[in-house]
């Protein structure tokens, strides 16, 4: 079974993210609503994919997340959920090695095929 981390600090958009997971069976969905819970659970979870927003509140980013988690896993696997939608978020983005990136608001259609495409399944 596929462990999906979800780092999103808002509780609507975690339970919509859910609910187009569940559809196509990503039942096992780790959620954090900060930075230093979302390192803290992927060290303990090990998950397979992580889902991050990138304005998170606390002193962590989403970028921050994202390089402690490479710390922890160089080849972990990430997409990117966010409104921040600039070129050079994007191109930052993807030269630190995330995967993907998707722009709020998520659709089922935006999501699904990239969490397939990125996990090769």
């Amino acid at each position: 079974m596929v462990k999906i981390l979800m780092v999103e600090d808002s509780a609507f958009e975690r339970e919509g993210i859910k609910n187009f997971l569940r559809k196509y069976n990503y039942i096992d969905v780790i959620e954090a609503v900060d930075g230093y819970e979302g390192v803290k659970k992927y060290k303990e979870q090990k998950p397979d994919l992580v889902l991050l927003d990138l304005k998170l509140p606390g002193m962590m980013n989403g970028f921050d997340v994202f390089r402690e988690i490479r710390k922890i896993n160089p080849s972990a696997k990430c997409i990117v959920v966010s409104i921040n939608r600039s070129d050079d978020i994007i191109k930052k983005a993807m030269e630190m090695g995330i995967n993907y990136y998707i722009d709020k608001p998520v659709t089922e259609s935006k999501l699904i095929p990239v969490i397939k495409e990125v996990l090769g399944k």
